[in-house]
């Protein structure tokens, strides 16, 4: 499981409860600058090197088949896996991906980061993300551990290592295994019509999209999320077979 820019893998712990009581063993992993991670908060040199902090992850479950999970910005790094080549991952499961903003930032602002960026990358502007723009249900909101491990910032040259790979990923949608994608709709964070446009034009072995009607960014967070992991299991048994014809029902994600 791979969180959203920002935020960390304890969001995750009823999600990580609710795959393991069906069987499955789950690691969460937060790539460098967020949760419990070393490294600068909300910052890295190169966009490679979140992908390393995830392939370290991968290196570290050792079994098959083997899903990944990842949500916003971890959505994004999930889909830049397939689009390499990931070898011996089963499936990707998609939720929200950061493949474009709602509401990009005003052109005044990107002008600003670019210069920022050049002279003082590590400068941290606001995300701009308000916590009822994830969920409407605050109650659950409120009872996610370790709260102060999030950040709502984002660094110059983080933005702009992720902007150029949702280009990258826009450009040439393609997968080596099969993708989920899931949204809510209207998303308030991440484009909904960019994932639709992606999702229409994926090469993929296959593909499903899921679109959650009057849910908004954190699919798993929302009052019907229990219905959403449910859709997100029965996806992944069905597809396990897909990977490895003889395999039990049970795998790591």
């Amino acid at each position: 499981m791979v969180p959203g820019l920002g935020e960390h893998t304890g969001r995750y712990v009823h999600v990580g409860d609710f795959f393991q009581k069906a069987g499955f063993d789950v690691l969460g992993i937060d790539v460098r600058g967020q949760g419990r991670s070393g490294g600068t908060p909300g910052y890295v040199e190169r966009y490679d090197q979140f992908l390393e902090d995830v392939r370290a992850g991968i290196r570290a479950t050792k079994v098959f088949p083997l899903f990944v999970f990842g949500h916003s910005f971890g959505g994004q790094l999930t889909l830049a896996l397939a689009a390499r080549n990931e070898p011996n991952i089963a499936g990707y499961l998609v939720s929200g991906p950061w493949l474009a903003l709602t509401n990009p930032p005003a052109a005044w602002l990107v002008g600003l980061a670019s210069l920022l960026n050049r002279i003082y990358p590590k400068c941290r502007f606001p995300n701009g993300i308000e916590r009822s723009q994830n969920s409407s249900d605050e109650a659950h909101l409120d009872s996610l551990v370790d709260l102060d491990f999030n950040h709502g910032f984002i660094t110059p040259r983080t933005f702009f290592e992720i902007v150029a790979e949702a280009r990258r990923l826009l450009a040439d949608p393609r997968a080596n295994a099969p993708v989920l994608i899931a949204q809510g709709r209207p998303d308030p964070v991440t484009s909904v019509e960019a994932s639709i446009q992606f999702y229409q034009r994926l090469e993929a072995p296959a593909k499903e999209l899921k679109i959650y009607d009057g849910f908004r960014h954190e699919l798993h967070n929302e009052k019907g999320r229990a219905g959403v992991l449910e859709d997100y299991l029965a996806w992944i048994e069905k597809t396990i077979p897909l990977a490895n014809p003889s395999a039990e029902p049970r795998a790591a994600m």
